[in-house]
C-alpha cells in the first residue's frame, strides 16, 4: 500500500479556522483509491514543528508527505518548489517567537528543492479546473521550516519525497473578508487527491 502522510496547521495569527486543516481533514476523510492516508496536525511553531513531524514519519514511514498550510494573499493553489534554510518573522508564532534571520539547520544547505514532478502536477491540477501556479518561495515563516524538515528527512530516506502546497482560504471562511481572494473548498481538495493520484500512478509504472 502506498503511504501518505498528509499535514495541516492548527489556527494561527487570529484565524479561527485554517484552511489547511479543513482541506487535510476532508482528503483522509475522502481518501484516494489504492493509497492509506494518514492525517496529521501540525503546530504553528518554529521550536516544536520539526519534532512533531519527525514522530510522524518515524511511526509512520510514508512514501509521500504532502504538507498544506495557509495563504490569505494566495488566490489559487500553490505547489511550493525549495524551502530555504531561513527562519524570520516579525509575526509570532503560536509560542510568540520571531526570529531574526535565524538558520534552521547551521551549516546545512541553504535550500532544499523538492524531487517530484511539479510541473506536471500542477498541469493535472489545472486540467481538472482548479487554478495552480508554481511558486518559488514558500516564504520563512513556519510552512517553509516544515518544508526544509521534511526535505532534510526526504534526503535521509531516498524512497520518501515530500511537497508542500500554499492554500487560499475557503469560500466561506470565518475569518475571510469582501476583498480577501478564496477558492471553493471543494476545487482544494479536488486539488490535492488530484496530486496524490498523480505521485501514486507514476510510483506504480516503475
Amino acid at each position: 500500500m502506498f503511504r501518505v502522510l498528509i499535514i495541516g496547521f492548527e489556527p494561527f495569527g487570529g484565524y479561527s479556522e485554517n484552511s489547511s486543516w479543513a482541506v487535510a481533514e476532508k482528503v483522509a476523510a475522502c481518501g484516494v483509491e489504492g493509497v492509506d492516508i494518514t492525517l496529521a496536525q501540525m503546530p504553528v511553531s518554529f521550536g516544536r514543528v520539526a519534532e512533531a513531524l519527525r514522530g510522524q514519519v518515524e511511526h509512520l514511514c510514508p512514501d509521500l508527505i504532502v504538507m498544506l498550510g495557509q495563504s490569505a494573499a494566495a488566490d489559487r493553489v500553490k505547489l511550493e518548489r525549495v524551502a530555504l534554510n531561513m527562519m524570520d518573522s516579525a509575526v509570532g508564532d503560536n509560542d510568540g517567537y520571531c526570529p531574526n534571520e535565524e538558520p534552521i539547520n547551521k551549516g546545512g544547505e541553504s535550500a532544499l528543492l523538492t524531487t517530484l514532478p511539479i510541473k506536471s502536477l500542477r498541469s493535472a491540477i489545472e486540467a481538472k479546473g482548479v487554478r495552480a501556479k508554481i511558486s518559488n518561495s514558500a516564504g520563512l515563516y513556519v510552512c517553509n521550516r516544515l518544508y526544509y524538515e521534511a526535505l532534510r528527512m526526504c534526503k535521509e530516506s531516498p524512497y520518501m519525497q515530500a511537497i508542500f502546497i500554499h492554500l487560499p482560504l475557503y469560500e466561506g471562511h470565518p475569518s475571510a473578508k469582501s476583498d480577501t481572494p478564496t477558492l471553493p473548498l471543494e476545487e482544494m481538495i479536488l486539488a490535492v487527491q488530484t496530486l496524490i493520484r498523480e505521485i501514486y500512478d507514476k510510483k506504480r509504472e516503475i
